[in-house]
């Protein structure tokens, strides 16, 4: 066991005593890495002299540097990523609220038309547009239509359809009436 204490003993006396930086020392080598992130052989030489560094110091400095530099940048896109993907799912959500109120609004004027006019007929088209990948029972893709009375209780179906503003819904969804 002595053996092994004073074999280490011997390595760690081998090795050259590694000072910290001094806060000069770090300032100079902050604005050489700013002017130049890669060092040239004679940049490097120089640069240690007026530190009174050894090169292979200075060079792992600049390697050290230059990590830090690349995990800052991928840390500030990560962020930037995660507050895009907050916001879009903001939105999405936002959204989702939105086509339930639609929804509501719509199956609101459909049992206002059945209960003014009991010969409406309101039964989804089972035609479906070319390249619609969407159900054919989705409110957006259904056709209505009325039959034998040829009157479509048009105020009632307005004021059911005005939204909680005042202003009338938006007008450009794909609800079609025929006759």
């Amino acid at each position: 066991m002595n053996f092994q204490s004073s074999s280490k003993e011997n390595q760690h006396q081998m090795k050259p005593n590694r000072k910290r930086l001094t806060q000069d020392q770090i300032r100079l080598l902050e604005t050489s890495f700013n002017s130049k992130e890669k060092l040239q052989v004679d940049d490097k030489l120089e640069l240690a002299h007026r530190l009174g560094l050894p090169p292979r110091q200075v060079a792992i400095w600049y390697q050290n540097r230059r990590v830090r530099e690349k995990i800052c940048t991928i840390e500030f896109d990560h962020k930037t990523t995660q507050l895009q993907l907050d916001s879009v799912l903001a939105e999405n959500r936002r959204l989702e609220q939105e086509v339930g109120m639609l929804k509501h609004e719509l199956n609101k004027a459909l049992q206002m038309l059945s209960v003014a006019n009991p010969s409406i007929s309101l039964l989804p088209s089972s035609t479906s547009h070319d390249n619609d990948h969407t159900s054919t029972s989705s409110p957006d893709n259904m056709i209505y239509g009325w039959k034998d009375s040829g009157v479509l209780p048009l105020d009632e179906l307005y004021s059911c359809l005005i939204s909680h503003g005042g202003q009338p819904a938006k007008q450009d969804r794909n609800v079609q009436f025929i006759q």
